[in-house]
């Protein structure tokens, strides 16, 4: 079944509520995020990008659902820490059990969603507070690449309904490693709430974001490639 995309990233939000209880690794060589944007646009395998040592991985999640061709949709959860950021108050826990502890801002949720009959479909990162400057957030995860901006001002939400309340831009990310273009797109929830500081969150595809800027009425910055 599916679900809103304010209801998934709630998931994400608990998940990494839950995650911030425990001590992060010491973390070392290449930049996570980068390494798995690499693995991701050059269609590595599950059990690749499961490899990768420099992200916290928690293991499978599978199967979501079953369609017709009997392929199922399944999830690839861990942490990375983002570079640029410092030490801030993050909530661990959620409901009675809810507190606080000093980590750093960077530290963040990564959901890899994939479909066993086509890899690596998606790539759901989420961090706690609201981030405005999302294109130098991605920029400084790169050691080599760049980072474009395709649209943002959105008028509406993913709905094309209601009024966009997430800051939502589009953004495409060039890789030396890789010939597929990785395209973002980034947000925020400023709101909050009783457990939350708010978050940002990216979402990474290998596809053109053309119809969803045209359904949100973006101001298009870049055409992006067809």
């Amino acid at each position: 079944m599916a679900v809103t995309c304010r209801t998934y990233r709630f998931a994400l939000s608990f998940v990494l509520a839950l995650a911030l209880g425990a001590s992060a690794k010491a973390r070392a060589g290449a930049d996570p995020l980068e390494t798995l944007l690499i693995a991701f646009a050059q269609g590595k395998r599950d059990k690749d990008i499961a490899a990768l040592s420099n992200i916290e991985w928690q293991g499978f999640v599978y199967p979501e659902d079953s369609e017709r061709d009997l392929s199922v949709t399944y999830h690839l959860r861990g942490r990375l820490r983002l570079n640029g950021f410092g030490e801030v108050d993050l909530p661990v826990g959620v409901g009675a059990n809810a507190t606080h502890k000093k980590s750093n801002e960077g530290d963040a949720s990564i959901d890899v969603i994939f479909h066993s009959a086509k890899g690596a479909r998606a790539i759901e990162l989420q961090k706690f507070y609201p981030s405005v400057n999302y294109q130098e957030i991605l920029q400084r995860q790169l050691s080599a690449g760049t980072v474009i901006l395709l649209a943002d001002n959105c008028k509406t939400d993913g709905y094309g309904d209601l009024p966009d309340d997430e800051h939502t831009a589009f953004f495409r990310i060039d890789l030396p490693a890789a010939t597929t273009p990785v395209f973002v797109r980034a947000g925020r929830n400023e709101d909050g709430g009783k457990n939350s500081p708010g978050e940002t969150f990216f979402s990474f595809s290998l596809f053109t974001p053309g119809s969803d800027l045209t359904k949100r009425a973006c101001v298009n910055r870049v055409e992006p490639p067809q």
